[in-house]
């Protein structure tokens, strides 16, 4: 079957693969690079600045790089595809406010799988830099929010979303959602990345528009880099930023804000809903039954097995 032009299901599989092993030699290369660069020179890079290079030479080596590749090659639309479409204002203000709210209900949701893994010993922070000075935090927002918010939205619901949307809407959403769980690559944050998955998939069916998808991932990322700039700088003016009482209060503000901008965010606007084409089962099987799948499971699952086991030895395998 001749599928030059189209999208599929397949297709998007083993693109899917091909990012996830990407990452790690794209990281592997960038640490050679600094590596060479500093015995060269005799100049040491500091762990945030490595850790950037690494994170946008990730997201565009990675990520936007072969997806964009992977459309152009086999001659796919890349306009219609990926779905750029402008939004109203009203959407804008909306889905900024969720990305936002969602920050705290997504902290909720992965506390279940933190409390098991600190039952095996000491959970390793976040190697995501936090910023300590005011330039930093411009470059963090640029990195940790634009970069991926672009990057991630053009792979995860540009292409993997808009594939299994052939077997269906919500079979589209679902799917897509659970890789973009599982693209992330950390067991201590699997379940706040398929919730994302979830609103900014339902984002841009609603709109149309894949803008809407990276409105909603740049505003909850880059929420996330000011909460945390703010609780590096800031903690001993409002050592509140740390307490329980906030983290609880924070998370309650955030569902009363959510609700009704998503119940008006639906009011507003509308979709055009594919049927399904078998149950969700089928559907399930079609995804992960694959041997580029199936690749990246094993993959993914060896993964959690270092990270686990680093967790119980406190020490970086």
């Amino acid at each position: 079957m001749n599928t030059y032009g189209k999208l599929t299901v397949r297709g998007a599989n083993w693109l899917f693969f091909i990012v996830l092993v990407l990452q790690f030699g794209v990281s592997f290369a960038g640490i050679l690079g600094v590596q060479i660069y500093s015995a060269v020179t005799g100049r040491e890079l500091s762990e945030d600045t490595l850790l950037n290079i690494l994170l946008v030479g990730t997201q565009l080596f990675s990520v936007v790089i072969p997806a964009m590749l992977y459309l152009m090659l086999k001659g796919i639309s890349v306009r219609e595809t990926i779905r750029f479409k402008t939004i109203k204002l009203l959407h804008v203000v909306l889905i900024a406010i969720m990305g936002i709210a969602g920050q705290f209900i997504a902290q909720i949701l992965n506390l279940p799988i933190l409390l098991l893994l600190s039952l095996l010993g000491e959970i390793p922070p976040s190697p995501i830099p936090i910023p300590h000075t005011l330039d930093g935090f411009i470059i963090s927002l640029a990195i940790i929010a634009v970069t991926p918010a672009i990057c991630e939205e053009i792979l995860m619901r540009g292409i993997v979303m808009r594939a299994y949307e052939i077997r269906g809407t919500k079979t589209g959403l679902i799917i897509s959602a659970l890789l973009f769980g599982i693209i992330h690559g950390d067991i201590k944050n699997l379940i706040a990345p398929i919730f994302f998955g979830l609103i900014f998939g339902y984002f841009v069916l609603r709109t149309g528009s894949i803008l809407a998808g990276m409105l909603g991932h740049l505003a909850n990322n880059a929420f996330a880099v000011f909460l945390g700039y703010l609780q590096e700088n800031y903690l001993v003016q409002l050592p509140f930023l740390e307490s329980d009482l906030f983290f609880f209060l924070s998370f309650v503000v955030a569902v009363l804000i959510f609700i009704p901008a998503f119940i008006l965010f639906r009011k507003t606007t509308s979709i055009e809903e594919k049927a399904p084409i078998a149950g969700m089962k089928q559907d399930l099987k079609a995804a992960f039954l694959n041997i580029p799948m199936i690749f990246t499971m094993v993959l993914y699952l060896i993964l959690q097995v270092f990270a686990i086991m680093e967790i119980v030895n406190g020490l970086p395998l």
